[in-house]
Formats: structure tokens, sequence, C-alpha cells
């Protein structure tokens, strides 16, 4: 059960969990109070920039194929250098292992079991985390594939039952206060989630080779996830209208606005469901790509002995760095983009700089010796 080698069905299925995961649940409520009716126009922004990441990142995997993103960076610039750009590629997988988890833990916490400290959600959270990568990338695959099969019906159903609830007057005006709210709400969201195409630099070596048509369907998908995301964010604003921005787990809010005869009112557990799974699925991903990139840098050969200590690491981060409400709106809103445009977006680019500049002059030699 712990091959190496997954099939492209199951390198899609991880890829939409990774594009939606929690970010379904989480992302509309806060990026409508910065965008408000004009929200789509900032997923579709921030959609562009993360295809055009997307598209690099294939490029280079047709390139260097069966190698991982940390693996033709070395072979590109060297060991140091390549070091020197993962550092903060792999703070960032802290931070967002991290992050994951405690926001997780801090809904069940609020919402849920109230009198229950929210370091024991944490912890065993982390703990099945670190049980599930152990179990390697195809268990993870097979199961999150019947996991987001039954969080997209669950959201699909919320999504239908909010039908009658739904009021679309409150689309309009799509831009009240000009174009920045929407550039600000397309800045937010791709530090939130579009950001991160780039991470499967790290999955691709997994495939089965050839790997065929393969990228032509992640394209796909990537477009199927940007589409799910804005419908859940249009179903926020017709249900609530100017209220939206105010509902920090949007879904959850629309699912307990549900009354369809006596027998189906506040379902709001189904959205709960979504969210707990989702996160679990997104940090299982995470943390995988963490010891991957950690295992490679250091270039050992047991790929697991650094999963336990990951993980105790980001159990301890999420002890200690707690946020108040306003620092985390913050973090999410000012920090967390830039610091992905420069931790993820920015290695990306200059790998493929230093791979096109080093074609063009190998083309070059190739001209000049005929």
């Amino acid at each position: 059960m712990n091959k190496v080698i997954i099939s492209q069905e199951q390198l899609i299925v991880l890829f939409f969990v990774y594009l939606t995961g929690s970010v379904i649940v989480n992302l509309p409520g806060p990026l409508i109070g910065f965008a408000q009716n004009g929200v789509w126009i900032s997923l579709l922004l921030s959609g562009t920039a993360a295809l055009i990441q997307l598209l690099l990142v294939l490029y280079l995997d047709k390139e260097y194929p069966g190698l991982s993103f940390c693996q033709y960076s070395q072979t590109l610039l060297g060991t140091w250098p390549a070091i020197a750009i993962l550092i903060p590629f792999i703070s960032l997988l802290f931070e967002m292992t991290t992050g994951i988890v405690h926001e997780v833990g801090k809904f069940v916490n609020s919402s849920l079991m109230r009198q229950t400290p929210q370091y024991i959600f944490d912890i065993f959270i982390f703990a099945t985390v670190a049980i599930t990568v152990r179990a390697g990338i195809e268990v993870m695959s097979r199961m999150f594939a019947i996991l987001i099969f039954i969080v997209m019906l669950f959201t699909i159903i919320n999504l239908l039952l909010s039908v009658p609830n739904y009021q679309f007057e409150f689309l309009l005006p799509i831009l009240p206060d000009g174009i920045k709210p929407v550039l600000h709400g397309a800045y937010m969201s791709f530090g939130f989630t579009h950001a991160e195409p780039v991470l499967l630099g790290m999955l691709l070596p997994f495939v089965r080779r050839p790997a065929g048509s393969l990228h032509k369907k992640l394209v796909v998908v990537f477009g199927i996830s940007v589409i799910t995301l804005i419908t859940v964010t249009l179903s926020t604003i017709l249900v609530f209208g100017p209220l939206a921005g105010e509902r920090k787990y949007s879904m959850v809010e629309v699912a307990r606005m549900i009354d369809v005869q006596p027998i189906i009112q506040r379902v709001e557990f189904i959205i709960g469901f979504v969210l707990i799974v989702s996160s679990y699925m997104k940090a299982c991903i995470t943390l995988f790509i963490l010891n991957q990139l950690v295992v490679q840098t250091c270039k050992l050969k047991d790929e697991k002995v650094f999963i336990l200590p990951l993980t105790f690491f980001n159990m301890m981060f999420a002890f200690i760095f707690q946020r108040s409400e306003a620092k985390l709106t913050e973090h999410i809103t000012v920090i967390l983009p830039l610091w992905k445009f420069s931790g993820f977006t920015v290695p990306l680019l200059i790998v493929v700089a230093v791979h096109l500049l080093r074609k063009r002059i190998g083309l070059k030699k190739a001209l000049s010796n005929k």
C-alpha cells in the first residue's frame, strides 16, 4: 500500500482537494468584505495569475519529467542557491500547515464544543494528519477521492437547498466603490489560495509516466475549482446581501438559513463536516509536500524520518503563535499575499528564467558549432 507511484486520476483528485479544500468555507466571507459584489472579478483576476503559474509548473514538468520542483531547482541553480530560494518556500509550508489545523480547531471550539480547550482538537488533528501522511501518497489519494466526493456532494446540496433564500437583486451594483476594492480582493485571494499551484511541482514526479494528456486535465480541473469558488461566494451574497462580508464561516451561515419543510432545517452541521474534512485533507497534502521538500533538500533516503518531527514543530507553532482576530485579519489580507508571492511565485520565476537562459545559451552554442 506504500507505493510511490499514483495514477493521473489520483493526482487530479489531490490537486482538486488542494485547490478547493477548506477555501470554499473560509474564503468567501472575508473576501466579500473587501471586494463586495465585485468579488467574482477578484477571483477571476487572481485565478488568471494562478493559471499562469500553473502553466509554468507544467512547462517545467515537461522539460524535466520525473523530477520535482526541488530537484530541478538544484539542477539549474546549484545546491546552495536552490536552498536559498527554498527556505521561504519551506517556511510558508510550515505557516500553512499550522494555520489550516489551527483554523479548523478554532471552528470546532467556537461552534461545536465551546467548553473544550482548543489545543485538544489541535493535538488530535495533527496526530491524524501525521498518521495519514506516513501511510503514503497512494493511500491518501485513494481515501481523498471518496472524501472529496462527499464534500462536493454536501456543498451542492447546501447550494440547492438555499435557492429559496436567494435574492438576485443583491448582486447589484457590481462596483459600488470602484475598482480598488476588487483589486484588494484579488490580492487577498491570491495570497489565500491562488499563489499555491507551484506546489503541484512537488507532486507531479509521483505520477505514472508517460503523463499523456495530464497537463490539459490539470488545467481543466483548475478552471472547475475557480468556478466552484465563484459559485459558493455568489451564493453567500445572494443570501445575505450587504451583510455577506460580515459572515466568517459564510457557508455555515448559509446552511443555517435553510428552511425547507419542518424536517430540513438548521443543516449547518453538513458544512461543518465539509470544513473539518476538507481542512484535514489539505493539511495532509501540505505536510506531505513539506516533508518531501525537507527530505529532498537534505538528500535523505528515508522519506518518513521527518514526518513526526515536522508535525510536532507545527503543533508547537500552533500553540505558541496565537493571533487575535485583528492580527489574523492583518496577516491574511496584508502579510500572507506578499509572503506567498516572495516565497512561491518569485522562486518559480527564477527557476523558469534560469532554465530559459540556459536553454538559449545551449541553443546558441549548438548553432555556433554547426
